[in-house]
């Protein structure tokens, strides 16, 4: 059964491309989407997704907040820091709240769903399927 995903991004048109990027790629069930972090955090203690793919900046509680809280009651599920911010200093400030994997929104298209299947443990489907 494929993993089930939580995908929390304040912008709706980046939640649809994760979600159609995700469901083309994996055929993985999009079982919530979330506002802010706040919101995440709560559908991820009520859903156990397998993977939650968050953006950094939202209103109410931003991404490394929602991570560190996710991460602190359900340790197994992967958090995918998915932003526009490509400084160092992100990059780390996820890694320290306990992100699985950090990806830029610029590559949504081409790494997300290696990035998904990396943090799952997954091979990597063939180009040509």
């Amino acid at each position: 059964m494929p993993t089930t995903i939580l995908v929390a991004d304040d912008d709706h048109a980046v939640r649809d491309l994760v979600k159609r990027v995700l469901e083309k790629g994996l055929g993985a069930p999009i079982v919530q989407e979330a506002n802010d972090g706040e919101e995440a955090f709560h559908l991820a203690w009520a859903h156990l997704p397998g993977v939650v793919v968050m953006d950094i900046t939202m209103p109410r509680m931003d991404g490394l907040q929602a991570t560190k809280k996710i991460k602190a009651e359900h340790p197994e599920t992967k958090v995918i820091i998915l932003t526009i911010h490509q400084d160092q200093a992100y990059r780390e400030a996820a890694m320290a709240s306990g992100a699985d994997a950090f990806l830029d929104k610029r590559a949504i298209l081409t790494d997300l769903v290696p990035t998904v299947r990396d943090v799952l443990g997954q091979p990597h489907a063939q180009e040509d399927e």
